[in-house]
């Protein structure tokens, strides 16, 4: 098991809003249920944890970025940073429509009408889509921008229906949520494919296995929330009479394995919190005890290994290493037979063992 494969392309940033997304619908389930009675404004807990921590991740950014001016002239650092703006403004646009949504919903959905309620996604659309321009022109990826840019039609039909202006079914609804669907749809056989063509071909084991384990993960992520789009549907509509819970299992799967994806999926903003610099990287210059557990891959002996640089089981239930072996890493085992393994740990993970 290497540790340094499995962290070297972590995304924090999408692991803390996925993470943060994952209790919330099961919290959401539970209230639709009537298993818990909690109000709307602790239901939201973590989103507003999440909230906090964008905007508290863009002020330290920000602040190192003014007492600093010799770090703007690192390579993309003001892309970096325009992007960390970009993405903390739509927050800020999501927070004005969460604390709208709770207080209607606490007041109980009379309060105003859902089309004023919606009005900070009709607003934050047309920046996505602004965004997205200039996200392609500078090669950078704005997820969330692309979410809210492609969904605005859907937030329009779902005000209209909640204020009655509109009486169509919820899968009518739905609609452009469908159409939308069609290209994670493609995704998916898109990954499928390339899968085959790389396990019928001589790549190496690391890209054949890495494409698996990406088309597996996209399959989690899309199939289970069709599902749950359509079930959801079938219940507002009257059509299923399954329990919330039920019904929201399909998204707790999606979310669990796009939190399982974050692992392998690259990218991520370095100025939030002013980091400057990979989160694997900065981790281990914070905490100096992750560098000898982050810079260790294990390796299990199978019963008929016969190689003398294998660790074998002592009798005293040491691991005894018949010669020292020095990787290109950085690794130094000092080893003698009958003596303990001594590692010397490195900084970086980034070189391959």
């Amino acid at each position: 098991m290497d540790f340094k494969e499995v962290f070297k392309d972590f995304n924090p940033s999408k692991f803390v809003a996925f993470g943060c997304l994952f209790p919330l619908s099961i919290l959401v389930s539970l209230k639709l249920n009537q298993t818990i009675d909690w109000p709307m404004w602790v239901l939201f807990i973590p989103l507003w944890v999440l909230n906090l921590i964008v905007i508290a991740g863009a002020i330290t950014g920000s602040v190192v970025w003014c007492h600093h001016p010799e770090y703007r002239v690192e390579r993309d650092g003001y892309n970096d940073y325009k992007a960390m703006l970009i993405t903390v403004g739509m927050h800020l646009l999501l927070l004005m429509f969460e604390l709208l949504l709770c207080d209607n919903v606490e007041a109980g959905g009379g309060k105003n009408m859902w089309v004023l309620i919606f009005t900070p996604l009709f607003f934050a659309s047309p920046f996505a889509i602004a965004a997205c321009i200039w996200g392609f022109k500078h090669d950078r990826s704005l997820e969330l921008e692309i979410i809210l840019s492609v969904n605005i039609l859907l937030f329009i039909f779902i005000a209209l229906r909640l204020d009655g202006i509109i009486s169509w079914p919820w899968t009518a609804v739905f609609i452009p949520l469908w159409i939308v669907m069609c290209l994670p749809s493609i995704a998916v056989l898109y990954y499928f494919v390339w899968t085959l063509i790389y396990f019928r071909s001589t790549f190496p084991e690391s890209d054949r296995r890495a494409h698996l384990v990406m088309a597996v993960i996209w399959i989690f992520v899309v199939l289970p929330f069709l599902t749950f789009q359509v079930l959801l549907a079938y219940k507002l509509d009257g059509i299923n009479n399954s329990p919330w819970p039920s019904v929201f299992i399909p998204l707790h799967i999606s979310l669990f394995a796009l939190i399982i994806g974050t692992f392998g999926s690259k990218g991520g903003n370095k100025w939030w919190f002013g980091i400057r610099t990979d989160f694997c990287q900065f981790m281990l210059e914070k905490c100096p005890c992750m560098r000898l557990y982050g810079n260790i891959s294990y390796n299990f002996p199978q019963k008929d290994d016969q190689n003398p640089v294998t660790s074998e089981l002592h009798p005293n239930n040491q691991h005894i290493y018949g010669a020292a072996k020095k990787q290109s890493s950085g690794h130094v085992y000092v080893a003698a037979p009958g003596k303990r393994e001594c590692t010397i740990p490195v900084l970086t993970i980034d070189l391959p063992d």
